[in-house]
């Protein structure tokens, strides 16, 4: 799913109380197969909420499959932190520094001003990375990437380098390996 729909819209809450009604009407019908004890009767309810919910979450499964296999290639490659108004372009430099299967660690600071862009900072760079590992302790991490603020406030490097410079009032990416 690209987003979280804003609302439920007619045709979901048509759904949702097509199921919540049929459900219901077969509830009542069947009762005597319900369990006597309480347990049993909120296990048999939890059941029947899911099964109700089941022609919504269908359809909005279906909704989403047709938008997103109707994307380009291109669509594709910038869904997500691209709504953020990052550039998957703004990671490239570092998919040459950082060798595949090493392990990094994305910090993005309050040098980035933009908070959703510095929010997505981490996604962007799990998709343009791969097949490098993501970890969220620089203890664990083969080399770090800074966004915003300085390589030495995260981890110890070796060196920082400026993978890509500061540009549009966005600050540089330094990448540094660090020191074992």
């Amino acid at each position: 799913m690209l987003g979280v729909p804003s609302g439920l819209g007619a045709v979901g809450a048509g759904l949702l109380v097509l199921g919540f009604v049929v459900v219901g009407i077969a509830a009542w019908y069947r009762r005597a197969w319900f369990p006597a004890d309480v347990l049993g009767r909120s296990a048999a309810l939890c059941l029947a909420i899911t099964v109700a919910a089941g022609p919504y979450l269908v359809w909005r499964v279906v909704e989403d499959l047709r938008v997103t296999t109707a994307m380009t290639p291109y669509d594709r490659s910038v869904a997500g932190p691209v709504q953020a108004y990052l550039q998957p372009y703004l990671l490239d430099p570092v998919a040459r520094i950082i060798p595949p299967g090493a392990s990094y660690m994305t910090v993005a600071g309050s040098g980035v001003r933009y908070g959703p862009a510095r929010d997505a900072f981490g996604a962007l760079a799990m998709i343009r990375l791969f097949p490098r590992r993501a970890v969220a302790d620089p203890a664990h991490a083969d080399w770090v990437i800074a966004w915003g603020t300085p390589l030495t406030r995260v981890a110890n490097v070796q060196r920082t380098i400026v993978a890509r410079p500061a540009q549009a009032g966005y600050p540089p990416v330094l990448v540094g390996r660090v020191r074992r």
